[in-house]
């Protein structure tokens, strides 16, 4: 199936933050209004672990949900006004149940800047100072957590799906392709975009994740090895609350398993440009750095990692390992991508774009060209050195500098090429969307667009699982906990 065609393109990829945020909202909401309402008050007050954030543990039998979903799988009616009834704690809701109904959340009506670009400005998402904000505690009194409390926390947990499965897995048996990875943390990804993590455990989904992911992507793995792997992260999940979040997991998403992976493209546009780059047109795009090229443009003599260097009419010619460092830095970038916000704005294709543009500043020692995000008319220097450390790449200085941008124009530029018909407004809108991306990407260390991999505040997020403890309608009772309850009953009666 081809991109265009797929789920992934059409029902995944959203327009804008704002629609992102409005979806959060509106499972936020759902939760906040069900939590508060009389049939909540007899909800189960689970036993999350006061150090769980830092993926710890001290019950190995918490974190199980109530049950998967209601039995006839309809959602309740929606109310007179047209706002969607408050849920049941066993309620499952899918996309297409989210989605119509985002308009009734205030950050979707429209952004400041009045544009309708994927990066246009979206203000933060509402809080308790909102006017319809809508119920703050539950019906026992505990207080909720915010659209933006439940975003810390879904990233949190996300951030960690590469450490449970994926080429760098805690357990090696549960160590797989990253596209297993990639692919789990788009599952997870999109099963909160409608639900909450007040209403379903977001550990026992990021075990799920990983599980269905291994499956979809032909990477089989038991479920006792993911729930051994969660006990090595101190976090364990029972294989009985594995499999039935699955089934939760799978009803959440909307049964859309197809995920297209940015590991894919990146090795794709690499394995292109290493060939278009010895073409007569490719070789202008090319830049080695000047202690690698001799005065008349010839290799100093030095052997190359890819084979000797090869020169026609005194210009240096691409060897067949010059790109690898660019490579494998745009894969580590992949890596900080798929656990952030940016699969659910960007197509797969822009963001290996954008990571080899990235990648190519941070190991070929100079400025990437890209397009203004404003006007397009040309190409403006970035600073190098704005992304991450863990991106850059020992090889520095020693790469090729490539014009990533001169070659997205010089590879469409002739139609003849492509079975695809591209004009120069879409190869300018496109570049044009890879620059703003690759800025949003350089974001990523200061914690911003959902990655966790960066920025996070432990004590901040110590606070929100205590909150998130005494809230939930999921778990086991914490028998600490009530009887506390009943104590502090006790006093208030005597007194």
């Amino acid at each position: 199936m081809y991109y265009g065609e797929s789920s992934h393109a059409n029902k995944w990829l959203l327009a804008s933050k704002a629609e992102l945020n409005a979806l959060r909202e509106l499972a936020n909401r759902r939760a906040r209004d069900s939590l508060s309402s009389s049939r909540a008050s007899n909800a189960v007050d689970g036993s999350c672990p006061e150090d769980g954030i830092a993926m710890t543990t001290e019950d190995s039998t918490t974190g199980g949900p109530i049950v998967p979903f209601d039995d006839d799988g309809d959602s309740p009616p929606p109310s007179r006004d047209g706002r969607p009834s408050p849920p049941s704690s066993r309620d499952v809701y899918g996309p297409d149940e989210t989605r119509p109904s985002a308009r009734y959340v205030s950050t979707a009506e429209t952004n400041d800047g009045g544009d309708d670009d994927v990066a246009s400005y979206a203000r933060p998402m509402m809080d308790e100072s909102d006017p319809n904000y809508g119920p703050s505690t539950s019906a026992r009194g505990d207080p909720l957590l915010t659209p933006n409390d439940e975003c810390t926390l879904v990233s949190f947990y996300c951030s960690k799906i590469p450490l449970l499965i994926g080429p760098n897995a805690t357990l090696p048996r549960c160590r797989r392709d990253a596209k297993v990875a990639s692919t789990a943390c788009a599952f997870y990804r999109r099963f909160y975009l409608s639900n909450s993590v007040m209403m379903h455990d977001p550990r026992s989904m990021l075990a799920a994740s990983a599980f269905l992911a291994a499956k979809v992507e032909d990477c089989m793995i038991s479920v006792t090895y993911l729930e051994m792997g969660t006990g090595e992260m101190n976090a364990p999940v029972p294989t009985r609350d594995i499999l039935d979040a699955e089934m939760r997991l799978i009803r959440g998403i909307g049964f859309e398993l197809l995920v297209f992976s940015p590991y894919k493209t990146v090795l794709s546009y690499t394995e292109d440009m290493r060939t278009f780059l010895r073409t007569e047109r490719g070789a202008g795009l090319v830049t080695f750095p000047a202690e690698r090229v001799g005065t008349n443009g010839a290799r100093d003599g030095r052997r190359h990692r890819g084979g000797h260097r090869h020169h026609r009419g005194g210009r240096v010619e691409l060897a067949g390992e010059d790109l690898r460092p660019m490579h494998d830095a745009a894969m580590r970038i992949c890596d900080d991508v798929i656990v952030s916000d940016v699969p659910l704005l960007f197509s797969p294709g822009e963001i290996g774009l954008a990571a080899l543009m990235i990648a190519n500043e941070c190991v070929g020692g100079g400025k990437v060209d890209a397009m203004t995000p404003d006007d397009g008319d040309g190409p403006i220097a970035i600073p190098p050195a704005a992304a991450g450390d863990d991106w850059e790449d020992p090889a520095r200085g020693g790469s090729p500098r490539i014009d990533i941008v001169g070659y997205v124009r010089a590879r469409f530029q002739d139609a003849s090429e492509s079975d695809v018909d591209v004009d120069d407004a879409a190869i300018v809108d496109a570049t044009r969307r890879v620059s703003i991306l690759g800025q949003m990407m350089r974001e990523f260390k200061d914690g911003k667009h959902g990655c966790g991999n960066y920025g996070l505040d432990m004590d901040e997020l110590k606070r929100l699982n205590k909150k998130l403890k005494k809230c939930r309608a999921w778990g086991v009772p914490d028998k600490k906990d009530e009887t506390k309850k009943k104590k502090k009953k006790r006093k208030v009666e005597d007194a």
